[in-house]
């Protein structure tokens, strides 16, 4: 991709986000549906004392670095983060407000902060669905930028480079100079009855073949076989896609063109299993269920198998909620076969915003450094969030709580892929969940969903002025 592209299409990035307001909701689909307060909160207010203290001597305690205010998305995993804070701030006496904010206010947020003069904020949460515009336009600090030496640590999970930016590509590689650090790593696992299946002599599906043979076994008047995410259906759809080595694009990263894929084989294959499973061993409703409905699904009994967010686990555990507990275990997304394993990446990261002074993007990086150590990431996964440390899963494995469910994240992470990240993913998002609803529903053939939703996207890219291949025929 050459340069002159490239800064065209930089430019271009920031004015997408007004149209990502509008779509930021779809992923909202990444977690339960969450609270809806606004005003901001704070978890600890510096003292008037320790605002006009003086300078310590050789023998006193270091000064506590400039207070951080951190905007937050309102989800199931903001009480651990709480947690987190808390403990940062009692281990530390460095102060932290939050900034709770409902998910559709996020990015709003975000952007009027990198928008002002100063930011108000210290540190940003960016959602996977977002981050890339911040990170395109330099709206975040890069981190060398604010500590030359800093190395991040090997066992922190990157998400396929959800962390980086290589402005050469336009993407997040590997290659990529990073930019973010991730806070919450929502994957999808694929959860089952242990008791339904072991009394039925079955082990753990490895392939979509297994969960279809379990399937059978279990549909009937009480149960059904299985049930699938369809509203909205992108996400669970894209774990399919990619077990069969297929995905909605494609970059070639010798020559920066962009390939539309999802109209091919492996993408039929993806989408007539997919269906398959919804429609013909699903409730009768099956059309209509949402993340929600199938936590309530699976909780009181009515179905054995599903893919759903990793982050749903401790809801199959709760007796508030579950007539189940105790019963449900959970391994890494099938694949296609054995070893095509997939799961999808729905995470959020954390960015200092560029229009800081060097103190305050000091302290914020002192929050998240302290933040990623192992210590405090498994305090994190103890208080209910979902850790970003592949140590702390492997610890965490071993737990007589949490340990059915950390184990099968810990053993996902080879398999985690990417959703796209554009500024047109939220476009690209509405042409999937549309073609996949209309051939869920027999609106549309499967053939005629794959090559309608196509050529949507291939004009999507096209108009925003990538370099896109040709469409297959």
């Amino acid at each position: 991709m050459n340069l002159h592209f490239m800064k065209k299409t930089q430019r271009g990035l920031f004015l997408s986000l007004s149209l990502l307001v509008v779509f930021s909701f779809l992923l909202a689909a990444c977690g339960p549906a969450a609270a809806t307060t606004e005003a901001p909160a704070p978890t600890a207010a510096p003292s008037e004392a320790a605002a006009t203290e003086a300078a310590p001597t050789a023998t006193e305690e270091p000064k506590p670095l400039p207070p951080i205010t951190i905007l937050i998305n309102e989800s199931p995993w903001l009480a651990g983060f709480e947690a987190l804070v808390n403990k940062y701030v009692e281990e530390t006496g460095n102060q932290v407000t939050l900034n709770r904010t409902p998910f559709n206010g996020m990015l709003e947020k975000s952007r009027n902060a990198v928008q002002a003069s100063e930011s108000e904020f210290d540190i940003l949460t960016l959602n996977e669905q977002w981050y890339m515009q911040f990170y395109a336009d330099g709206l975040v600090t890069p981190i060398k930028d604010i500590d030359p030496n800093f190395v991040l640590d090997p066992q922190v999970i990157e998400y396929e480079w959800a962390t980086r930016w290589d402005p050469e590509l336009g993407y997040s590689s590997e290659k990529g100079e990073l930019y973010g650090l991730p806070i919450n790593g929502n994957i999808m696992l694929y959860f089952y009855r242990k008791d339904l299946f072991e009394a039925q002599g079955l082990a753990a599906p490895q392939t979509w073949a297994d969960v279809e043979a379990a399937a059978q076994v279990f549909k009937g008047e009480e149960m059904s076989g299985y049930v699938v995410r369809a509203n909205p259906p992108n996400w669970e759809f894209q774990a399919f896609l990619a077990s069969y080595g297929g995905s909605a694009i494609k970059l070639d990263e010798q020559t920066g063109e962009w390939e539309v894929t999802l109209n091919s084989p492996k993408g039929l294959e993806a989408l007539n299993t997919w269906l398959k499973l919804g429609t013909e061993y699903g409730p009768a409703n099956f059309a209509d269920n949402g993340q929600a409905e199938m936590i309530a699904l699976m909780a009181s009994g009515k179905v054995p198998q599903m893919v759903l967010v990793g982050a749903a686990a401790p809801d199959f555990d709760n007796p508030e909620k579950s007539t189940v507990v105790g019963n449900v275990a959970a391994v890494p997304v099938p694949g296609s076969a054995a070893g095509m394993n997939a799961t999808m990446s729905g995470i959020w990261v954390m960015g200092i915003p560029h229009n800081l002074p060097d103190e305050r993007k000091q302290a914020a990086l002192a929050f998240l450094n302290w933040a990623m150590t192992k210590d405090a990431q498994l305090f994190y996964a103890q208080s209910g969030a979902i850790p970003v440390r592949q140590d702390v899963y492997e610890e965490m494995s071993n737990d007589p709580q949490k340990g059915w469910w950390m184990k099968a994240m810990a053993d996902s992470t080879p398999f985690i892929h990417a959703q796209p990240r554009l500024a047109e993913t939220p476009q690209i998002i509405e042409v999937l969940d549309r073609r996949l609803k209309q051939a869920l529903i027999s609106e549309i053939t499967p053939e005629q969903a794959l090559l309608e939703g196509a050529k949507e996207i291939h004009k999507i890219l096209t108009d925003a002025g990538y370099k896109v291949k040709p469409l297959a025929e």
